[in-house]
């Protein structure tokens, strides 16, 4: 009799949480909440693991190891602007699937313009209310820095603010942080963001960004234009998808 009961009441448990996590999953629609339905999923069911996140779309990539890093860099043009996009792996920062994330990204002009030496670390940061996040600092230094997006996400009752940053920085200094990586703070109105990217990852975009622009065809590498506004200005010449 005994064992009936716990049979029974394994079962019932077992139909209350996939009821729950089935609820949660219609709550939380969209992208952007796919990072929070791996994680109920893994707390509900225990099978938090690199399986469940790829299951949605995520992968775990580790940022300090260059092979696995050059596996999962894209490299696109676009048939309007006629730019090259290189985009590197989304990292989930200290391994938080619930917490900030970063890549690297850079475009490629065929025609030799400036935009050849234009590289971008994106960076996610994610609150409770919005944090104003604006301006980044390395090594004692400014780092030219550019708001992209302050977007609140909305989940039933679970609310976040995701502020989106982009630091921009040219080929010497990509190869510079190729061999030595990089720590950068980046300091908002209400808090700061405080991120380490290790070489390997500097080294594997850079890699990627060369061979894209050597390619079947050479391309030549930038010239800046005369009188160009400097990379993350208001004003800077850069494809109207460059902030997506």
């Amino acid at each position: 009799m005994r064992q009936a009961v716990a049979v029974v009441k394994g079962q019932l448990r077992g139909l209350w949480i996939s009821m729950f996590v089935h609820v949660m999953f219609i709550l939380c629609r969209g992208a952007e909440m796919a990072i929070f339905r791996v994680v109920a999923a893994c707390l509900l069911l225990a099978g938090c693991g690199a399986q469940l996140a790829a299951a949605y779309g995520i992968p775990i990539v580790p940022a300090g190891q260059k092979e696995q890093v050059s596996k999962n860099i894209s490299a696109e043009q676009d048939p309007h602007t006629g730019l090259i996009k290189v985009s590197g792996p989304l990292i989930f920062h200290d391994r938080n699937l619930l917490g900030n994330t970063y890549l690297i990204r850079s475009w490629i002009d065929p025609k030799g313009q400036s935009v050849n030496d234009d590289f971008q670390i994106l960076v996610t940061g994610r609150y409770p209310k919005r944090v104003y996040l604006k301006q980044a600092y390395a090594d004692g230094e400014k780092v030219s820095t550019i708001a992209i997006d302050r977007e609140r996400v909305s989940c039933a009752d679970f609310c976040i603010i995701k502020e989106v940053i982009g630091l921009n920085l040219t080929e010497d200094e990509m190869a510079r942080r190729a061999a030595t990586g990089m720590s950068f703070k980046i300091l908002g109105r209400r808090a700061s963001l405080v991120m380490t990217i290790p070489p390997a990852y500097f080294a594997a975009l850079l890699d990627a960004h060369r061979a894209a622009r050597s390619g079947p065809m050479p391309l030549p590498k930038a010239t800046p234009r005369s009188g160009a506004s400097p990379a993350g200005s208001p004003d800077a010449t850069r494809p109207a998808s460059s902030p997506a």
